[in-house]
């Protein structure tokens, strides 16, 4: 990685060490949040730095990150840090004097959009290209994590005798089959005509979602178009992990059991669920099934 110069040759060597066991995309993740603190520090010794630039470090992260990713943040620095300590490459972990940005699990009705701004958003996806516009209605129909959506590959399309469509998500298992919004399938067609592909769609180890410049998409690359969607529709106080906790939150409104949901969004425990109960009563409560059978949600009617 070219921004792995950033770090001196024994930065690297103890990272090395510390990474060891980890796999490469989890390897890299850390090392990206330690490249970002070398970044603050001005380059100085990642060795050298006291609680003050730990505590100045989260002040901005804090200012610039959601508390969910700033957790995320601290919680690997402090892991970082407490192996140099443990194997005595510094006498403190200057983290330690850090307090950790705390998140409620628990879900708010500022995580989670109304069916009105659902379709508020859903209005402005024309102003987006083939692949971006097929990525919205790919989240916010399936309720599937960033890092789902960059993995699946077009082998993970299935259909079955009736003309339905489905995609394979998640790994191990968190693995599950999740149905396809006809418009989402309907995109899919789309986008494949705008990128030059044949109308059959074959089995291959491909990735659906690609750039002009590689093979996949980054989670990075998806946020940027969430948001830049939001931004288009006027809807700038969400981001990407809000349109999984709409899906949830919409769909156990309206009577979508405990263990479906469960089993929709890859959860690995139904109590999951009990995060969302401040937000039931915020949602629109209409007397309608579930969110993808939902006669006024507009996507029902591409």
């Amino acid at each position: 990685m070219e921004e792995s110069k950033i770090l001196t040759k024994q930065e690297l060597k103890l990272y090395d060490e510390f990474s060891i066991n980890f796999n490469p995309k989890t390897k890299r993740d850390y090392l990206l949040k330690i490249i970002y603190f070398k970044k603050f520090i001005e380059g100085r010794y990642l060795l050298e730095v006291d609680k003050e630039d730990c505590s100045k470090f989260m002040e901005e992260v804090k200012q610039k990150y959601a508390k969910s990713t700033s957790e995320k943040i601290y919680s690997y620095l402090h892991s970082f840090y407490s192996f140099l300590y443990r194997n005595k490459y510094i006498e403190i972990n200057p983290f330690s004097f850090v307090e950790k940005p705390l998140v409620t699990r628990e879900k708010g009705k500022d995580d989670v959009l109304s069916i009105q701004e659902i379709n508020q958003l859903i209005d402005s996806l024309y102003k987006l290209n083939a692949r971006d516009r097929l990525i919205m209605v790919f989240l916010t129909t399936t309720g599937c994590m960033l890092n789902e959506l960059v993995e699946v590959k077009w082998k993970d399309l299935i259909v079955d005798d009736e003309d339905n469509y489905y995609i394979r998500l998640g790994k191990g298992k968190k693995e599950r089959i999740v149905k396809l919004h006809p418009y989402c399938f309907k995109l899919i067609e789309d986008y494949r005509y705008h990128s030059g592909l044949s109308e059959i769609i074959l089995p291959t180890d491909e990735f659906i979602f690609t750039t002009q410049k590689s093979n996949s998409i980054t989670d990075r690359n998806v946020r940027i178009i969430v948001q830049k969607a939001f931004d288009l529709a006027g809807l700038k106080n969400y981001s990407a992990k809000d349109l999984r906790h709409s899906y949830a939150a919409i769909s156990l409104m309206l009577g979508a059991d405990r263990e479906e949901i469960q089993k929709q969004l890859g959860w690995s425990d139904k109590y999951y669920a009990i995060r969302y109960k401040n937000v039931i009563d915020f949602v629109d409560s209409e007397s309608i099934d579930y969110m993808m059978k939902k006669d006024n949600m507009k996507i029902n009617k591409k």
